[in-house]
């Protein structure tokens, strides 16, 4: 097992009891704490593309789990675009130049984009177990040699990438990480056991203003109809609902789930383009926030 990735001065919290099992953390705390019934917690309508911006807002369209599929996609006006991963099917380096490609036709001011669980050649420690391996899953990038994707971040030249770092645009700091739960049922890449990753990434204090690109939460759009389980993160749900409290989370990976919910303080996004077979059906969605105010 892989350690997680540390950030320094975090403090300490304590590990769920229920991290290991999503499913049942939102049956206990969905009856015993009503953690995730109305009214504070609800889906939300996305907004109509073509609803006017208010004065002093951003508009921040959502995309993800494009998966080389985005021909066919209407992008609608907006000010920072956000595409939370699984952009290709594979991360081979000819899939992510034409994603790169098409990010080039994008009007947008602001572009973020984090890597998924399909972005194998962004884990270069997957990669390396992947080779040795010849895992017969993904053939075609597991012939890859280290010389043709060690640097395939830098392929990305039309949008700012994301890497367990943050950015500040527009006065808003946005948080990008492609890390997520491992779960066996899903590609391996970018995976680590539940109770790891983001009991130490995370910043300590709230950040009103913040917009989260990353995995899932337990309990909001994570549910898997086919498998009959939750696959968010319960460890990630109390770093966004006790510490970060950021304004918005965007996230894909579960295509079933595509949608808005809130729980009164953030808005979660499933921005999943792609339905379960892998149709490119769902539109981005757009969500206004007010502009921060500055204080001197």
């Amino acid at each position: 097992t892989r350690p997680p990735p540390r950030a320094a001065g975090r403090a300490a919290v304590e590990v769920d009891e229920y991290s290991t099992n999503p499913t049942q953390a939102f049956t206990f705390y969905n009856i015993n704490q009503g953690r995730f019934q109305p009214p504070h917690v609800h889906m939300v309508d996305p907004l109509p593309h073509d609803t006017p911006k208010p004065p002093g807002y951003t508009r921040f369209v959502c995309i993800s789990d494009t998966h080389s599929r985005t021909d066919a996609i209407q992008m609608p006006y907006g000010d920072v675009f956000i595409h939370a991963g699984d952009f290709t099917e594979l991360g081979l380096p000819s899939e992510v130049k034409k994603f790169n490609d098409w990010l080039g036709t994008l009007p947008y001011d602001i572009k973020i984009v984090i890597a998924g669980n399909h972005e194998l050649t962004f884990d270069q420690e997957f990669m390396a177990d992947l080779i040795k391996q010849d895992f017969y899953y993904f053939p075609s990038a597991s012939k890859l040699k280290p010389e043709n994707y060690e640097n395939v971040q830098s392929l990305l030249t039309n949008c700012i990438y994301l890497q367990d770092s943050e950015v500040t645009v527009r006065g808003f700091r946005i948080y990008g990480s492609p890390w997520w739960v491992t779960l066996p049922v899903f590609y391996p890449s970018f995976s680590l056991p539940p109770l790891f990753f983001f009991l130490s990434c995370s910043s300590t204090s709230p950040v009103s203003s913040g917009v989260l690109c990353c995995c899932l939460c337990v309990g909001f759009l994570d549910w898997v109809p086919k498998k009959m389980q939750r696959v968010g993160c319960m460890e990630l749900l109390n770093t966004v609902q006790r510490r970060v409290q950021p304004k918005l989370h965007v996230f894909g990976h579960i295509h079933e789930g595509y949608g808005m919910m809130t729980d009164g303080t953030t808005t979660f996004v499933n921005a999943s383009a792609c339905t379960v077979n892998f149709q490119p059906m769902n539109p981005p969605i757009v969500f206004d926030l007010p502009n921060p105010t500055r204080t001197t």
